[in-house]
């Protein structure tokens, strides 16, 4: 009797040890910084209890790219990162990269029908020059509302890291806002985006000719829209670019993704999600690899991260929850990128590093800009090629061109669908698609930056963990009964 005993202690002790401990399946559709950091994070805070899978049919990064022309690398995605990014810079530091100063940092001339209106850069004198030409109060109030701005969203990153998740885009905006003296959220920071960016600052009484200059070229540059497009918290997000101090990778912002994905322990498939099919908590995902499109697979995932937009304009993707089709509001903005090796034309002046601003609303030209190689060595690099990126809202014939260009030698044409086109904003929806169903890019309607998506995937993060912990209490509660080893005796 004795020995019976030891030995079925033996056996159950022994299948605890040598049974697999239940990892739950997550799949996250989408390899871009959004869907990089959510694998990093989900690896960082729960490690083995999870196997992740990465889908992406493009190249890991994205949105975040770069091109070769002149024999250099360029920027030519998502190419600033603003120094109060703190989950950028944690990136950064986790992966050992290096920044290096932004090409849009620097001087800058603004042109209105086809003449400078006003250059700036630096120096003391050309401080004295804006607050002439914009009026000293105006530039401190916007000043302080870009401080106020960037204070009031630091503490979101706290509460992140203490475990708190907010299951919308407006709920996250809200755990940014003020607390009122009675306790209560002041909705600061989801305010703005029921205003447009052109009439927060008119009730800040700011100057209507900083709106129309300075305010346009955050927008426009930044967003390829206008102040009275965008909503305030979008502007606000470009206009804090104004503090200066912007960066990006040394040696190109995609090698972020890259590494996250590598630290994540992801498995990571080149292949196309063609469909989800969600039902009652359980996911369903078909693909088709990328050498193999014409051999679609299906697998079952616990639960599914889509890290891509949905809009009808941006995916293939089709959605179903519990049986019915769902489709989500809205479109991209498109953006030309036009990059150029070449001289730019004398009219626009004799410094090639001066960033040009083209305000004027019908103007489809934002900005051209001289960009800087992503490996640049001041130590080693004096002389670099003429490579500029001119930045439209539409194409452009080669005469066109030559308004801007006194000599093309190379050119290349990015064509994108960059970042939500905010006239159509229909409403900051939720992250939480379903039980264990979770949509990343629904951030991107409160502003689109490499920040945002970080920081929707660090919120993510945290709310997949009670999914994670609950899946696995299931299968740890399921001990085998002394019967059961009594009848294996």
């Amino acid at each position: 009797m004795k020995n019976y005993t030891l030995k079925s202690i033996v056996v159950v002790f022994l299948g605890y040890i040598l049974a697999p401990s239940y990892q739950t399946n997550v799949a996250i559709v989408g390899a871009g910084i959004g869907g990089s950091s959510v694998a990093y994070y989900l690896s960082e805070l729960y490690g083995d209890k999870l196997d992740l899978t990465v889908f992406d049919s493009g190249p890991v990064g994205g949105r975040l790219a770069t091109t070769h022309i002149a024999g250099r690398e360029y920027e030519t995605g998502g190419s600033i990162i603003h120094p109060a990014n703190r989950l950028m810079v944690e990136h950064l530091e986790r992966c050992g990269f290096k920044k290096s100063k932004s090409h849009e940092d620097g001087p800058f001339s603004m042109i209105s029908n086809g003449q400078i209106v006003f250059q700036a850069s630096d120096g003391f004198f050309d401080k004295i020059k804006s607050v002439i030409r914009y009026g000293l109060f105006s530039l401190l109030k916007l000043d302080y509302f870009v401080g106020n701005l960037l204070e009031n969203f630091a503490t979101i990153y706290p509460k992140l890291e203490a475990g708190e998740s907010f299951e919308s885009v407006a709920a996250l905006l809200d755990g940014m806002s003020p607390i009122s003296k009675h306790g209560d959220s002041s909705h600061e920071m989801l305010q703005l985006t029921k205003i447009s960016t052109k009439k927060k600052l008119q009730e800040l009484s700011i100057s209507e000719i900083l709106i129309d200059e300075l305010g346009m070229v955050a927008a426009k540059v930044n967003y390829g829209q206008f102040p009275d497009t965008l909503h305030g918290f979008v502007g606000s997000v470009s206009l804090a670019g104004i503090q200066g101090g912007l960066w990006n990778v040394e040696g190109g912002n995609y090698k972020i993704p890259k590494c996250l994905l590598a630290k994540s322990g992801a498995t990571f498939l080149p292949a196309s999600v063609n469909s989800i099919e969600y039902t009652n908590g359980k996911s369903n995902v078909t693909y088709h690899l990328l050498d193999n499109p014409n051999d679609p697979i299906s697998n079952e995932f616990d639960i599914v991260i889509i890290a891509t937009p949905l809009t009808i304009d941006k995916t293939i993707l089709k959605l179903r929850i519990n049986g019915e089709d769902q489709s989500f509001p809205g479109s991209f903005q498109r953006t030309l990128a036009y990059i150029v090796h070449g001289e730019l034309n004398s009219d626009f002046g004799d410094d090639p590093n001066d960033n040009l601003f083209f305000i004027d609303k019908d103007d489809v030209v934002a900005s051209v800009s001289m960009l800087t190689p992503v490996n640049y060595d001041p130590a080693t690099d004096h002389e670099l090629p003429h490579v500029f990126k001119l930045f439209a809202r539409q194409e452009l014939s080669k005469e066109e061109l030559g308004k801007y260009f006194s000599k093309i030698e190379e050119l290349q044409l990015i064509d994108w669908l960059a970042y939500p086109n905010y006239s159509t904003f229909a409403e900051l929806a939720s992250f939480k698609l379903g039980e264990n169903l979770f949509y990343v890019n629904n951030i991107e309607w409160a502003a689109s930056a490499m920040e945002m998506s970080s920081l929707a995937a660090r919120n993510i993060a945290n709310l997949v963990g009670q999914s994670i912990l609950d899946n696995t209490e299931k299968v740890s509660n399921k001990k085998p009964s002394s019967q059961d080893n009594n009848t294996e005796l």
